[in-house]
Protein backbone atom coordinates (compact mmCIF):
# COMPACT_ATOMS: atom_id res chain seq x y z
CA UNK A 1 0.00 0.00 0.00
CA UNK A 2 2.80 2.56 0.67
CA UNK A 3 4.36 2.00 -2.72
CA UNK A 4 0.94 2.87 -4.26
CA UNK A 5 0.53 5.82 -2.00
CA UNK A 6 4.42 7.39 -3.31
CA UNK A 7 3.44 6.56 -6.76
CA UNK A 8 0.33 8.25 -6.54
CA UNK A 9 2.21 11.49 -4.48
CA UNK A 10 4.79 11.30 -7.48
CA UNK A 11 2.12 11.81 -9.87
CA UNK A 12 0.50 14.65 -8.26
CA UNK A 13 3.67 16.38 -7.67
CA UNK A 14 4.61 15.67 -10.88
CA UNK A 15 1.50 17.22 -12.56
CA UNK A 16 2.10 20.39 -9.87
CA UNK A 17 5.54 20.73 -11.52
CA UNK A 18 4.39 20.25 -15.34
CA UNK A 19 1.70 23.01 -14.81
CA UNK A 20 4.38 25.32 -12.88
CA UNK A 21 6.40 25.43 -16.23
CA UNK A 22 3.80 25.39 -18.58
CA UNK A 23 2.46 28.83 -16.60
CA UNK A 24 6.73 29.74 -16.83
CA UNK A 25 6.96 29.18 -20.47
CA UNK A 26 4.00 31.48 -21.32
CA UNK A 27 5.75 34.40 -19.83
CA UNK A 28 6.77 36.69 -23.40
CA UNK A 29 10.95 38.15 -22.62
CA UNK A 30 12.86 39.71 -24.86
CA UNK A 31 15.25 36.64 -24.76
CA UNK A 32 11.83 34.20 -26.09
CA UNK A 33 11.25 37.01 -28.61
CA UNK A 34 14.62 37.17 -29.85
CA UNK A 35 15.37 32.98 -29.62
CA UNK A 36 11.96 32.19 -31.18
CA UNK A 37 12.51 34.97 -34.03
CA UNK A 38 16.32 33.75 -34.41
CA UNK A 39 15.03 29.47 -35.00
CA UNK A 40 12.27 30.12 -37.70
CA UNK A 41 14.39 33.06 -39.58
CA UNK A 42 17.23 30.23 -39.66
CA UNK A 43 14.53 27.78 -40.79
CA UNK A 44 13.39 30.02 -43.44
CA UNK A 45 9.61 30.06 -41.71
CA UNK A 46 6.92 32.65 -42.27
CA UNK A 47 6.29 32.32 -38.68
CA UNK A 48 9.31 34.98 -37.84
CA UNK A 49 6.42 37.59 -39.04
CA UNK A 50 4.85 37.21 -35.61
CA UNK A 51 8.16 38.17 -34.22
CA UNK A 52 8.73 41.33 -36.01
CA UNK A 53 7.80 45.02 -35.09
CA UNK A 54 5.08 46.49 -37.33
CA UNK A 55 7.67 49.30 -37.99
CA UNK A 56 10.28 46.68 -39.38
CA UNK A 57 7.97 44.73 -40.88
CA UNK A 58 6.14 47.35 -43.38
CA UNK A 59 7.52 48.70 -46.03
CA UNK A 60 6.23 50.10 -49.28
CA UNK A 61 3.22 47.48 -49.67
CA UNK A 62 5.82 44.59 -49.94
CA UNK A 63 5.54 41.60 -47.55
CA UNK A 64 9.89 41.60 -46.61
CA UNK A 65 9.24 38.38 -45.00
CA UNK A 66 8.21 36.73 -48.40
CA UNK A 67 10.91 38.52 -49.91
CA UNK A 68 13.53 37.57 -48.05
CA UNK A 69 12.37 33.84 -48.56
CA UNK A 70 12.24 34.58 -52.64
CA UNK A 71 15.59 35.85 -52.07
CA UNK A 72 17.21 33.07 -50.08
CA UNK A 73 15.21 30.50 -53.02
CA UNK A 74 17.10 32.60 -55.66
CA UNK A 75 20.31 32.23 -54.29
CA UNK A 76 19.74 28.85 -53.90
CA UNK A 77 18.85 28.42 -57.64
CA UNK A 78 21.95 30.17 -58.52
CA UNK A 79 23.90 27.79 -56.75
CA UNK A 80 21.92 25.32 -58.04
CA UNK A 81 20.02 23.60 -55.02
CA UNK A 82 16.58 23.97 -53.55
CA UNK A 83 15.21 26.46 -51.18
CA UNK A 84 15.69 23.31 -48.48
CA UNK A 85 19.72 23.48 -48.90
CA UNK A 86 18.76 26.97 -47.07
CA UNK A 87 17.20 26.49 -43.79
CA UNK A 88 19.47 25.97 -40.90
CA UNK A 89 18.95 24.52 -37.46
CA UNK A 90 19.60 26.86 -34.57
CA UNK A 91 21.26 25.40 -31.91
CA UNK A 92 23.35 26.00 -28.41
CA UNK A 93 21.73 29.63 -27.94
CA UNK A 94 22.89 31.41 -25.18
CA UNK A 95 21.10 35.34 -24.75
CA UNK A 96 22.43 37.52 -22.97
CA UNK A 97 19.99 41.04 -22.00
CA UNK A 98 22.40 43.97 -22.42
CA UNK A 99 19.54 46.82 -21.59
CA UNK A 100 16.09 46.42 -20.95
CA UNK A 101 13.23 49.01 -20.09
CA UNK A 102 9.46 48.80 -20.28
CA UNK A 103 9.36 48.61 -24.26
CA UNK A 104 12.56 48.55 -25.37
CA UNK A 105 15.55 45.76 -25.01
CA UNK A 106 18.42 44.79 -26.49
CA UNK A 107 20.26 41.05 -26.45
CA UNK A 108 22.93 39.30 -27.88
CA UNK A 109 22.42 36.13 -29.06
CA UNK A 110 25.12 33.86 -29.66
CA UNK A 111 24.12 30.23 -31.43
CA UNK A 112 25.71 27.77 -33.76
CA UNK A 113 23.56 26.89 -37.02
CA UNK A 114 23.95 23.62 -39.18
CA UNK A 115 22.10 22.89 -42.38
CA UNK A 116 18.95 21.55 -42.10
CA UNK A 117 17.64 20.22 -45.26
CA UNK A 118 15.21 17.89 -43.45
CA UNK A 119 14.50 17.62 -39.44
CA UNK A 120 16.72 14.76 -39.40
CA UNK A 121 19.65 15.82 -41.37
CA UNK A 122 21.38 17.72 -38.27
CA UNK A 123 21.31 14.93 -36.26
CA UNK A 124 22.82 12.66 -38.94
CA UNK A 125 25.60 15.65 -40.14
CA UNK A 126 26.65 15.37 -36.17
CA UNK A 127 26.91 12.07 -35.85
CA UNK A 128 28.82 11.89 -38.98
CA UNK A 129 30.72 15.06 -39.32
CA UNK A 130 29.49 16.52 -42.33
CA UNK A 131 28.77 19.56 -43.40
CA UNK A 132 29.79 23.00 -41.17
CA UNK A 133 28.58 24.43 -38.05
CA UNK A 134 28.56 28.56 -38.47
CA UNK A 135 28.74 30.80 -35.20
CA UNK A 136 25.63 32.93 -34.73
CA UNK A 137 26.95 36.21 -33.20
CA UNK A 138 24.44 39.12 -33.11
CA UNK A 139 22.81 42.06 -30.86
CA UNK A 140 19.02 42.19 -31.55
CA UNK A 141 16.69 45.52 -30.58
CA UNK A 142 13.73 44.51 -28.90
CA UNK A 143 10.67 46.56 -28.72
CA UNK A 144 7.05 45.81 -26.89
CA UNK A 145 4.08 46.55 -28.86
CA UNK A 146 0.75 45.89 -28.52
CA UNK A 147 1.73 43.53 -25.16
CA UNK A 148 4.10 41.47 -26.92
CA UNK A 149 7.46 41.63 -27.39
CA UNK A 150 9.07 41.78 -30.66
CA UNK A 151 12.60 42.16 -32.91
CA UNK A 152 13.38 45.54 -34.70
CA UNK A 153 15.65 47.25 -36.47
CA UNK A 154 18.40 45.81 -38.85
CA UNK A 155 19.20 42.14 -37.78
CA UNK A 156 20.91 39.02 -39.58
CA UNK A 157 20.56 39.99 -43.37
CA UNK A 158 16.89 40.60 -43.30
CA UNK A 159 16.01 42.75 -46.28
CA UNK A 160 15.75 46.26 -45.63
CA UNK A 161 13.37 47.11 -48.03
Amino acid sequence: MNKVAALILVLIVGSFVQVLFAFALCKDSPSIAAAEFSKAYFKLDKAMAERICTERLTSEDVDLVDKYIYLTAQKAKDLGFNIDFMKNRLNNIEIETLSQSDTNAQVHLIGKRRVAINPVYPIVAKLFNLGETYEVDETINVVKEDGKWKVCGNFFSFPVD
